[in-house]
């Protein structure tokens, strides 16, 4: 498709590139003003009800990770991890702790915290390879 726009003289033509709607051609800057905003109501006694608080949180019974529903992963991980930190607090090297459970629960907890040990890759465990770590620890 082709337009032709034809023009009379060339001052038409600027006068159409300066102002392309074709309105008046003044070279005075508008003096428009925008309407006011609008402003809320005024409510002199608002009403206002929130929500109740939300209950409190509970913990889940489960660790993340663990079968849902499994009291004995469930169980074996708690006995673990109390025996963890009475050893810790005994005295024993955190970092040794945290090496061995790294090489308990494989290569892809080489780099894991130990809170990343008690809650992601203990859970994860078979229930035979917890039981050994429970032996081992007197857990």
């Amino acid at each position: 498709m082709k337009i032709t726009v034809e023009f009379e003289n060339e001052a038409e033509f600027k006068a159409r590139i300066k102002n392309p709607r074709g309105g008046k051609d003044d070279d005075a800057p508008a003096t428009s003003t925008a309407p006011a905003p609008l402003m809320p109501p005024h409510n002199p006694n608002p009403q206002f009800n929130p929500a109740p608080p939300p209950a409190a949180f509970t913990a889940p019974q489960v660790f993340p990770g663990a079968p849902a529903g499994d009291p004995v992963v469930a169980g074996l991980v708690q006995r673990i991890v109390a025996r963890i930190d009475s050893a810790i607090a005994s005295g024993q090297p955190a970092d040794a702790v945290l090496n061995w459970f790294r090489g308990q629960c494989g290569a892809e907890a080489a780099a894991a915290t130990m809170d990343q040990i008690k809650t992601v890759f203990l859970p994860k465990l078979a229930v035979p390879g917890l039981e050994n770590i429970a032996k081992l620890m007197n857990a």
